[in-house]
This record gives structure tokens, sequence and C-alpha cells, in this order.
């Protein structure tokens, strides 16, 4: 229990009865006297869970104190907060919508609160969605395999977009390898939808949709630099520069990562073998938004350069290095032409994989394959209201994609004519998609969308959308939503040759998704909102790697929920609570789908202590066990906890922000999932320490 009216807390054993330990039956800590060694001896016994609860309790005391201190004092609009950013999310419809209308279900996260949590890049903020987590995958790009609603792929599920512009490339159909720890300084917001997308953004908006809004001309006005280290080697440094408003400006910005990569120990390898994991990362990202009165042009370069914890074979790795880059160049024309709203969209992007693999031990074979894809891409939007009531969006696009200078290097020796790993290719896309949003009533409004996609490749497809959304009163919207989704097959799916893991198939078919879903958004009270969700998705067409050929085979049947409340009270004063819960089943096996937890729990809380002066975010993330492969007997991967701390003062000096953070505070011993060769798992990072000072004029 938590005893109210003093700044101590108090926590029965009793009531917390999966907490076994020899201590006694109660135990309460005054946080405004206890020692610093009190709290690391009881957070590196064990019950350091203890801790964890007392300091959430705390914050939300504080939180509940603050509540009855401010009354109802009303909140400034300018401030960034979790329910008053909700009025600009578009990424559901193209048009403004708050989150309870949306017809989707949806998540924004602010600036302001990747600031608060002293967010590294784009997942540190993505695995605090509700349903969202990643784990590390050891293939052919060492990436993050990003997670949502009990499904994972080494090829992308999740669409990512920069401004609505597409990041998946052709080749890996992801985005992960590159974008895991694409930085935050630039971002304005991260809208993200649960759920499928594709009858308004085509392939890969299978079973979510990211999309990160840049600062613009008009967002960011000086100069801001960065620069950090802490744990690793890790040095980091970031330069934001704006210029002008939203009529006409620029902004740019400027990122450097290097790190040599959290050194986990390895017991025993593929062959036996034991060592340290080897995952240095060096990254340039650099970013920018140009615009004049109708027209914008945005532009991206990224290039990183890492190692890879274990060989692709799965043996301590000293030799393995990926470089890979991605850059993009994007023109728009925005216009309204009487009572329609213009949009014009012409882009160009360029991915290289450039890949030398340690095959084997140490000094025998290497592997160095090489490609290039390049997308030639074109969009016009339009929105217009033809009758009242009626909000209608339709458009028109087209893709040219081709896959070129593929080459192989074994041992240093070209024999990209004899032995290639893959070939050149091309695809071209046509889309046409139609979307209206018919306000029925002022309480009901229902959106109804299709989109049909031509593929050079593999053909057509065409999906639906059906979404209900009932505003019951002015606290509370209920939604009922359908739609289907595709996933176009990666060119490494159906060109990839002489690779006996993965043999690439030119008939490959689309995968498809649909999905019901039904959800609320209830605003408890001024400072609280709860939202839930139920989903039913049905999974056909898996594209799966057998022997001798990728081929597509069966489906699955997921189905599950997700519920989050929220607190907010002050720009500085707020929390939040969120559990998912996912049941899924292959189709022909009837096993659960593997790798991946039925259970997820995240917490967090901010609030800005002694007058503001400090700003502290502390966030648990708990993700269950996950099953097995099959004819993998091993027991059921643990779960595993992560708790994250910032601390952070922009009140030294004017322009100045100190911040400090300490990610896995108690130095959790967690694994990923990995084959039967790596028995223990895939080691995750420990306890790692970040300080960062940041200045802006």
């Amino acid at each position: 229990m938590f005893r109210r009216g003093s700044s101590a807390v108090c926590i029965s054993y009793a009531e917390l009865a999966e907490m076994r330990t020899s201590m006694g039956n109660v135990i309460c800590f005054d946080f405004m006297s206890i020692k610093s060694n009190q709290v690391w001896g009881v957070a590196m016994a064990r019950g350091h869970f203890i801790l964890i609860t007392m300091l959430f309790g705390w914050l939300f005391m504080s939180t509940a104190s603050a509540a009855e201190f401010e009354g109802e004092n009303q909140i400034n609009d300018d401030l960034s907060l979790l329910f008053e950013e909700d009025e600009l999310f578009i990424s559901a419809t193209q048009s403004a919508r708050t989150l309870g209308k949306a017809p989707a279900i949806a998540t924004v996260i602010t600036d302001h609160q990747l600031e608060n949590m002293g967010a590294r890049n784009i997942f540190d903020a993505l695995v605090t969605v509700p349903g969202f987590g990643y784990s590390y995958l050891n293939t052919i790009s060492t990436e993050s395999d990003i997670e949502v609603r009990g499904i994972k792929s080494r090829m992308d599920k999740v669409l990512m977009m920069i401004d609505g512009h597409r990041i998946n490339n052709p080749f890996h159909g992801s985005f992960n390898h590159l974008f895991d720890e694409f930085p935050v300084e630039q971002i304005k917001r991260i809208e993200v939808i649960r759920g499928p997308g594709s009858a308004l953004y085509g392939a890969n908006a299978f079973v979510g949709v990211i999309n990160i809004i840049m600062k613009k001309p008009g967002d960011f006005k000086g100069v801001k630099l960065k620069a950090g280290g802490g744990s690793n080697s890790r040095r980091h440094g970031n330069m934001l520069l704006g210029q002008g408003d939203a009529d006409g400006g620029v902004v740019a910005s400027y990122d450097r990562l290097d790190t040599d990569g959290s050194r986990q120990f390895v017991a025993a390898d593929a062959i036996g073998g034991s060592g340290y994991t080897n995952f240095w990362r060096s990254t340039d990202t650099a970013h920018l938004i140009a615009s004049m009165d109708k027209f914008s042009f945005s532009a991206l370069y990224l290039d990183k350069r890492r190692g890879t914890p274990l060989s692709i074979t799965n043996m301590i790795d000293t030799r393995t290095r990926t470089n890979n880059r991605q850059a993009y160049g994007s023109a728009q024309y925005r216009d309204r032409l009487g009572s329609v709203d213009v949009e014009a969209r012409v882009g160009v992007d360029q991915f290289e994989w450039d890949t030398e693999w340690q095959i084997n031990l140490p000094g025998f074979t290497t592997g160095h394959p090489l490609l290039k894809n390049r997308t030639y891409s074109g969009e016009l939007r339009l929105q217009f209201e033809p009758l009242q009531g009626h909000h209608l969006t339709m458009g028109v696009s087209q893709e040219f994609q081709r896959q070129f200078d593929v080459r192989h290097i074994v041992n240093g020796v070209d024999v990209s004519n004899v032995f290639n790993h893959n070939k050149p290719a091309k695809r071209q896309l046509s889309a046409v998609y139609l979307q209206d949003e018919w306000e029925i009533r002022g309480d009901l409004i229902l959106t109804a969308g299709l989109r049909f996609d031509h593929y050079s490749d593999f053909g057509n497809t065409t999906n639906p959308r059906l979404a209900l959304v009932w505003s019951a009163n002015d606290s509370l919207d209920i939604k009922l939503l359908y739609a289907t989704a595709f996933r176009a097959p990666s060119f490494i799916e159906m060109y990839e040759i002489n690779n006996p893991a993965s043999v690439g198939n030119p008939n490959l078919r689309p995968e498809k998704m649909q999905t019901f879903e039904a959800g609320l958004v209830w605003k408890l009270t001024h400072n609280y909102q709860l939202s839930a969700n139920l989903f039913h998705n049905r999974f056909t067409e898996r594209i799966v790697p057998t022997t001798p050929l990728t081929i597509n085979s069966g489906g699955a049947t997921i189905w599950g929920g997700e519920v989050e409340l929220k607190a907010d009270w002050q720009e500085y004063l707020y929390g939040y609570l969120n559990y998912s819960y996912q049941k899924s089943k292959d189709n022909q096996t009837q096993l659960t789908l593997p790798n991946v937890p039925q259970h997820r729990i995240r917490v967090g809380a901010n609030a800005g202590l002694f007058d503001d002066y400090l700003n502290f975010n502390a966030a648990l993330r708990w993700d269950g066990k996950r099953s097995r492969a099959a004819g993998d007997t091993r027991a059921a991967s643990p779960a595993t906890t992560v708790v994250d701390l910032a601390v952070s003062t922009e009140k030294l000096m004017k322009g100045l922000t100190l911040s400090f953070k300490v990610h896995n505070l108690f130095n959790a011993k967690n694994y990923d999932p990995s084959p039967v060769s790596v028995a223990n798992g895939y080691p995750r990072p420990g306890r790692t320490l970040l300080a960062e000072a940041e200045y802006k004029f």
C-alpha cells in the first residue's frame, strides 16, 4: 500500500504475493531522507523490483498532489502535452483528427516527450508504444527486428515514412538495419498506427505504420549544438540549424554517432567457442528541409558502418562489417485550387548494401556481397468535399525500382560472373486510391477507403478499409475497424541465389492480412485518459524460406488486446501505464508463433523536481517469456526487464541543457531468442551511461 500525506512509501508483501523474500512483512522508505547506499542495497538485492514499485508509486503520488494543488487551472495551449498534441494526428487519413476520432488505433510521441525520456534514437521511443518491441536478429543485415502484435519478420511488415516519404528499401523490404538508431533531435513528433494501412499507403503497411514528422521552417529557429559520451566509448554529436518561418526557410541537421558497442560475453557459440560480441557502430546522418511558399524540398543521407554481435554462422566474430547507405531527395508542391487541396510529390531514393562477412573461423572464408537499389517515385493527391459531410481523398502514385551493381567478392576475389549472391532486377508499380470520410451526423463518422496496386512482377492487389467512429459523448469515442493489407515480396526473397539457407523465388505472391479491431478512447477526467482495444488478425500467404525455394506457405491467426492509462497535469508532470496481450497460432502446425512474448508491460513517469529545476524521467519495460521455434526443445526464452532513468536540467544557464541517462539501470542479463547453436540466446546490452550537453543560441 502507499501511504498518502508524506513522502514515505510502504509496500506490503501480503499485497505482492509473488515477491518472495526473507525480509520483514512491510518495508517503508522516505524518499526525502533515504541514503544512496540504501537505494543501491535494495536494488541489488533480490527485491530490486521493490525499488521500481516505490519509484513509480512516488511519482504518481507526486502527480496526485500536484493535481490537488493546481485545481482546475487551465493548461497553456502551447505546451506539448500528451492530450493536447492529439489534435495534430494526420497519418490515419491524411487529414487532421484527434486520436479519439482518428479511424485507427494510434499513438503520438512528441519532441517534448523524446527530450524528457532521453531517447537516444527512435527505437527508444517506439518500445513505449503498446504492442511494440524489438529484438536482435542475426541475419545478413545484423538488424534489430521490430515486433508488433505478435508478428516479427526479418522482412518488415511495418511501413516507415519520414514526412510521408517511404523509407523501406526494395532489397530487404525493411528499414530496421539502417534506421534503428535514427537520431531524434530534428523530430517534431512520431505518429504510430497499430494495424494495417495498405488502403492508403500500399505495401509494407501490414501490421503498423510509423510516420516521423520532422521539424520544418517555423518549428525551429536558431542553432542548437549537442555533444556527449558514455559507456562503451560512445561519442555523439548533433547540430541543428533553423532559419525562416512557415512561409519559407530552412531546417537542417547533422548527427554523428560512434560507439564500440556493449561487449557481452557469449559462453558458447555455434562451435562451442566463447568470447565477446563485437557490435561497434559508426553512423553519419544528415537531413534538410527547405520551403518557399507552396514548394518544399527535403533530403536525407544516412551512412552506417557496424560490426555484428556474432557472425552470420553464429560464431564469435572479429571480421564482419557492414557499410550500408541510404539517401533520398523529395520535392513537394501544395496548393488550394478553388475548393480542392492539391499535393504533388516526386522523389528519388538510393540504397547501397556493402557487407563483408566472416563465414567460418577467423582467417578462413569471407563473403563480400554488394548491390544498389534506386527508386523513382511520384504521387498526386487531391482532397475536397463534393457533398456536405463528405471529405474525399483520392490519389495516384507511380514507382520504378531498379537493382543494379550486384557483385560478390570471396576472399578478395570477384566471383560475380560465376557465383553471385543476387541478380539485377526491375519492378514497376502503379496505384490508385480513394477514401471518403462521411460525417453521418455530428457524433458518427464512417471512413471507407480502397486502394488498387499493380506490380509488374507479381500482379495486382486490392485492399479496402472501413472504420466507424462514434463519439458517445464529449469524453468517449468508440471505434469499429476493418481493413486488409499486403506485403510485397522483397528482391532478396525473389532473386537470392547460391545461398542454401535462402533461395529466391520469382513467383512469390504478396503476404496478406485481414484485421478486425474494436477500440475506445475515454477521457476519464481532464488529467486522465484510458485507451483500450481488441484485435483479430488473419495472416495468409506467408513467405517462408525453405529448401530448395522460398515459398508462400500457410498462415497464422493472431488476436489480442491493448490497454493504456495516461495521466497528464503539467508540462513536466505526466505518466503512462500500458499492457499488451497477444495470442498467435500457426494455422498448419497449430503451434504458437515463436520468439514473440504474449505479454508486455510498459510504465513511465516524468516529474519536474525542485520547482522544475531538474526533470526526472523513469521507464520500465517488461516482456514476457517467448516460445521457441518448432523442434527447439529448450525452455521458453526468459522474460526480460529493463529500467531506464533520465535526469536533465535547463536552468543552470540560458540556452544550456545538461542531461544524464542510465539505460538498464539494474544491469539485467537479458537475452534475445537465438537458434539452438547459441544456447543462451543473443545477449542484450547491460547497464550503459550517457551524459550530454546541449546549447541553443
